[in-house]
């Protein structure tokens, strides 16, 4: 049965740093459709050393990299919204999750992913997006069964050092495991982010070996976060 997954984020370069692999592994299914909503165009971030762009084009520049790195990742729908980077937790209460109950009016999807609660890296906007989707799925009868939080197990954090918050490894409900051609999909990714090489090569040093590119193990974590009803199979499987 054909299914929808949304996946909300605050910058470019979240969907390929978290889960670049399902998003892949997720293009390669006839009767799935992938959603991306970044809710800014990242124009706090860096402009690259030397730098590729000036900061007045930045989130210009930064668009064109998620839309690259969205055709990469196979994702059938982009949106990017101009919140200002770095201010998503000043909006008002209301504005973030009214956003995210739109975009879940319009395109219906079945299941949603976001950051967790701690956003990972402690970022305020990964904060922030995780809170208002979760309201948006929580408060809202819709078609959304499922909501996913994208993590890291901390036996994993503590092992590499990345990141900077992670769950506990029994908190983790669904890992995914991925070949060498889907991390070549996910690395050419992640390179298209090009203004953001300097976080790029600190999380991932061989991001530019031609061979041998490994991104955790080549794998991703999920914590099913909450569900309408109870689910035999889950959506993300």
């Amino acid at each position: 049965m054909p299914k929808t997954i949304l996946f909300a984020f605050a910058h470019p370069d979240d969907e390929s740093f978290t889960c670049g692999g399902t998003l892949v592994e997720l293009s390669q299914q006839k009767d799935t459709k992938t959603v991306l909503y970044s809710a800014t165009a990242g124009d706090a971030g860096k402009c690259g050393e030397p730098p590729i762009c000036t900061r007045e084009n930045l989130a210009s520049v930064r668009r064109d990299e998620l839309t690259e790195a969205a055709t990469h990742l196979g994702i059938n729908e982009l949106i990017i919204d101009d919140y200002q980077d770095g201010k998503l937790s000043e909006l008002s209460p209301s504005t973030l999750k009214n956003r995210l109950i739109n975009l879940i009016d319009h395109y219906k999807p079945d299941a949603v992913v976001t950051f967790p609660p701690h956003g990972l890296s402690g970022h305020s906007d990964h904060t922030a997006i995780q809170e208002a989707t979760l309201q948006a799925v929580q408060e809202k009868e819709s078609s959304v069964k499922e909501l996913y939080y994208t993590t890291f197990p901390q036996s994993l954090a503590t092992e590499t050092g990345n990141p900077a918050f992670a769950d506990p490894d029994e908190n983790i409900t669904l890992i995914k495991s991925f070949t060498g051609d889907h991390m070549k999909t996910v690395q050419l990714a992640l390179l298209a982010h090009k203004t953001q090489h300097l976080s790029v090569e600190r999380v991932f040093p061989t991001i530019h070996h031609n061979n041998g590119f490994s991104k955790f193990n080549n794998k991703e974590y999920f914590i099913k976060a909450w569900e309408r009803g109870a689910r035999t199979v889950p959506i993300l499987s």
